[in-house]
């Protein structure tokens, strides 16, 4: 026979229950189709939400296939997960490739017409900038709340790309693996005396001295310490000093900052003064570069960490992978970038909130930084490239100022200076008016 206390818990326990599903009963969700309000359900093993979309089909667009293929063991995972969204939601999820220069023309269209023709769209940062600024695509913050996404700070600042400062682009870990850095050629430094620069970059003397140290001493008959683009050099040089083109929250073109001046006046004397850096005469300022390195002809180059190609990776020398040096101004190294690219969510798609659940949920958040090391050793010959590289993830530097209608402005610019049909003063006294314009005119301003 039970005991009276025995079956009070059993009476309690029955209120408590019956109250909690009154309760949940309550919650409605977001909106679904048409109006109606998505059926969603309790799992009771993780207390997580299903929602019942009614076999909606969610519709991913991008310039190339990125649908998880499987037979590989990230491949398997991916394609794991993307079955157990559509499981979850009642969803199927359609994979669509679309010509690269195509994408904001679609996007635009069809949004204008009231049916965006894909749920999600992979962007660059210049052409989301555009977008955002003229209301074609949602900010994550007016989504979620910022602090419930699996997103890091370091993703969300690539993905805010308009002068509101939200977040436009969405993104993993793999939106800060293609940093910029410096490859050097070891076998090169090696020959000509040189401390390795990895070995200056672990304690921190890995600065614009050492880098200029060691591009004069590399420097020797038809043998370059450096090949490099101008615009890139310029802009990076910019970022390793802690500066910037653009103060992001006054709109105010800082071009002529201290700062900034310290960079382009180095940047003059790498190219005019000790003449380091090896003319790109071939082809053009961005092909040449890279291949001069490549044929061991010069000791450095510039590059992000997806420019370890397989011709890189097939030269007869021992070549390494380091941040990009620290200016006087800076305090830590950084993995510097000028763009980014994610996923955006255009307006005028159902359920925008739900989207990017299922966006979120699809990603494999878990293995993402294994993901990308996994990656860094199949491109990289060493632990210390693979070490860099890795530390990248987590010390990012991100010029601001392209997606403000400045990235044509400064082509010239840079090129003036490098080859010295400009002093920096001048060339930054020339652009700067053009370049206050073209930020008004972007922000609305007068």
């Amino acid at each position: 026979m039970k005991s009276p206390r025995w079956s009070f818990f059993l009476i309690l326990l029955a209120a408590i229950t019956l109250l909690l599903a009154a309760c949940e009963g309550d919650d409605k969700g977001t909106s679904g189709k048409n109006g109606e309000e998505p059926d969603i359900e309790n799992n009771e093993e993780t207390s997580e939400k299903t929602y019942d979309l009614g076999g909606r089909k969610i519709t991913i667009a991008s310039h190339f296939d990125m649908s998880p293929e499987e037979g590989t063991e990230m491949g398997d995972l991916q394609y794991e997960r993307w079955k157990e969204v559509e499981e979850k939601y009642n969803i199927s999820i359609e994979w669509i490739e679309i010509p690269y220069d195509q994408k904001v023309e679609q996007l635009t269209t069809t949004s204008l017409a009231g049916e965006p023709f894909a749920d999600l769209v992979q962007l660059g940062t210049l052409e989301a900038a555009g977008l955002a600024q003229d209301d074609f695509i949602y900010a994550l913050d007016d989504l979620i709340d910022l602090s419930e996404t699996k997103m890091t700070e370091g993703v969300q600042d690539i993905g805010r790309v308009n002068p509101d400062g939200k977040v436009y682009l969405l993104g993993t870990l793999g939106s800060l693996a293609e940093g910029g850095g410096i490859y050097y050629n070891k076998t090169m430094f090696e020959q000509a005396g040189l401390e390795d620069p990895y070995e200056l970059q672990q304690k921190g003397e890995w600065t614009w001295e050492a880098f200029l140290n060691a591009a004069r001493a590399l420097t020797t008959g038809d043998q370059y310490g450096l090949s490099a683009e101008p615009f890139r050099l310029g802009s990076w040089l910019i970022l390793s000093n802690d500066a910037q083109f653009l103060d992001t929250e006054t709109g105010e073109v800082k071009i002529d900052d201290p700062n900034t001046m310290e960079a382009l006046e180095f940047m003059a004397d790498l190219y005019n003064v000790h003449d380091v850096i090896r003319p790109n005469d071939r082809s053009s300022d961005w092909e040449d570069p890279p291949i001069f390195f490549n044929e061991g002809l010069v000791g450095m180059t510039t590059g992000m960490t997806w420019e370890s190609s397989e011709e890189r990776q097939e030269a007869p020398f021992d070549w390494g992978y380091v941040y990009f040096p620290m200016g006087p101004n800076a305090t830590d190294y950084g993995a510097l970038r000028d763009s980014g690219g994610g996923m955006v969510i255009p307006k005028g798609i159902e359920d925008p909130e739900l989207v990017y659940k299922i966006w979120e949920d699809m990603q494999i958040w878990e293995y993402e930084r294994e993901d990308q090391v996994n990656w860094f050793e199949s491109i990289f010959p060493n632990q210390e490239s693979v070490d860099t590289a890795t530390q990248m993830l987590d010390n990012v530097k991100v010029h601001l100022w392209p997606v403000y209608n400045l990235a044509d402005a400064f082509y010239g610019f840079f090129e003036s200076i490098s080859t010295g049909e400009e002093s920096p003063a001048q060339a930054a006294a020339q652009i700067k008016p053009e370049a206050q314009g073209r930020v008004d005119e972007f922000i609305g301003g007068e």
